[in-house]
């Protein structure tokens, strides 16, 4: 019979896996705190602890860090109902069994202890060095407590133990430089420089100067020495953003780094040692990219020694609500509101919705609806959805209309306070009829066309417009 330790400030937490554990045959040992759980250890010696990061006095994380001080092959598993990189990063960092999200699944719970209780019967524990904690976070970071995120983040941790090049998939707007700059955060490298670049928003003639550097007189507008990102790097990360924008020529000469690891700025011929770790990250398929010729292979084999794929907002529904209250507590500081919760329906509404443009979305759709937002809480008035099926209650009724002209009323009221709300609501809003009329006009007639399989004719039979009217209406479309 084994002894397992659960420690929890959750009664119900600390019920639910007592029961579990006796029904395996084994002993259940309570702590509600730190400090009350590393004292069991010390008299108790359990087999496996399931601990909470978030107890009074001494968190999780630290009562983590004390026992790998004192017991270092003790398995431990880090449970939290609140996602967050650095937690699970740390957790990961001090070599934690495993990181689960509450709520947790008994199952999993079951499958986790009996791993647990095979290592310490192989590996009895041995002390290990002091670990120290980092520092509190003053950067903008990823949040996520999604299973894919929770993943997401246990790779991350694995990666800031070494210096292994990694490759960051994704689309726009999930947050690919965040995970690259949480590795170097967290790594061995952190105080060195973390030095950032955007193939994509360089010339192509000035990005291997960016990139390498140039001596003085190796072109014609070289009137001084420069330093380039490799260099300037030093032993830090040096993050190669949108790498699949990288033309041909200059594939080749990254290649040629990483196969050397050095480099040599323009009109030099004295290579200069490659200290920096590369991260690279892209919104494309770069196998796609090789099959049509557009990208390396053998540099696509360099690059992804490790892929991190960093999953869509349409993914990680449960972190909507998460993430739009973390944005809404930083964008309230910004801001000095003292906005400080959403008025009922606003996060259903937003967790409805599809995202396409996923967390840096979320993010502008949060900061310019706390813009617009007079009370403590942001409102339903205040969002303002992309794409989003209006559903406006008219205040005249204060019911929603169901028929079809009814909801084109509630449509264009919606759109003249979208309107509204880009200008400064204290001054007057000009050409917004005219705006408003057009815009309607060519959704009529897309809609007219869409449904008549493109013939004009048929169109403008059901518009009730003459061919040649829908014609000069549509001048784009006439070939």
């Amino acid at each position: 019979m084994s002894k397992i330790l659960i420690a929890d400030d959750e009664r119900a937490i600390c019920d639910a896996f007592s029961r579990l554990f006796e029904m395996e045959g084994h002993e259940a040992l309570i702590a509600s705190s730190g400090k009350e759980a590393l004292q069991v250890i010390r008299e108790q010696h359990p087999d496996a602890v399931f601990m909470d990061v978030r107890m009074p006095g001494m968190d999780g994380i630290e009562t983590l860090a004390q026992i790998r001080d004192e017991i270092g092959g003790l398995p431990v598993v880090i449970m939290t109902a609140y996602g967050a990189m650095e937690t699970a990063m740390e957790a990961v960092r001090l070599d934690a069994f495993d990181y689960l999200g509450k709520p947790v699944e008994l199952t999993r719970v079951r499958q986790l202890l009996h791993q647990m209780l095979e290592l310490s019967a192989s590996e009895p524990p041995t002390p290990e060095a002091e670990t120290e904690q980092p520092e509190p976070e003053t950067e903008p970071r990823l949040v996520g407590q999604s299973a894919p995120m929770q993943e997401l983040f246990k790779l991350m941790g694995l990666l800031t133990t070494n210096n292994m090049t990694v490759l960051i998939t994704g689309e726009s707007g999930v947050g690919k430089e965040l995970v690259a700059r949480g590795i170097h955060r967290h790594s061995r490298q952190s105080e060195a420089p973390f030095v950032a670049i955007n193939c994509a928003a360089i010339p192509e003639n000035l990005l291997e100067s960016e990139l390498f550097g140039h001596e003085k007189g190796a072109f014609t507008s070289a009137d001084a020495r420069r330093i380039g990102r490799f260099e300037s790097a030093a032993e830090g990360t040096l993050f190669l953003d949108e790498i699949g924008e990288l033309p041909l020529h200059l594939q080749g000469k990254l290649l040629r780094v990483l196969q050397e690891r050095s480099f040599e700025r323009i009109g030099s011929s004295t290579p200069i040692p490659l200290r920096a770790r590369l991260i690279t990250a892209t919104n494309r398929n770069l196998a796609q990219e090789v099959t049509d010729k557009h990208f390396r292979e053998d540099l696509l084999h360099r690059l992804n020694l490790v892929t991190l794929q960093v999953p869509p907002l349409r993914d990680r529904q449960e972190d909507i609500e998460l993430l739009a209250r973390h944005f809404l507590k930083q964008v309230a500081g910004e801001l000095s509101k003292p906005l400080s919760d959403f008025e009922p329906g606003v996060i259903e509404r937003l967790c409805a919705h599809a995202w396409p443009g996923n967390v840096r979305e979320l993010e502008h759709v949060i900061k310019r609806s706390a813009l617009l937002a007079r009370g403590n809480k942001l409102t339903n008035h205040d969002l303002a959805l992309e794409n989003e099926p209006p559903k406006i209650t008219t205040q005249e009724t204060g019911s929603t209309s169901d028929d079809a002209f009814g909801q084109l009323s509630d449509a264009l009221r919606y759109a003249l306070r979208q309107l509204a709300a880009q200008h400064n609501l204290t001054e007057k809003t000009e050409g917004s009829f005219h705006t408003l009329i057009g815009f309607a006009e060519g959704e009529l007639i897309d809609e007219a066309l869409r449904l008549c399989d493109d013939n004009q004719v048929s169109a403008a039979k059901l518009l009730g417009l003459h061919r040649t009217t829908l014609r000069n209406k549509i001048p784009s479309r006439n070939n």
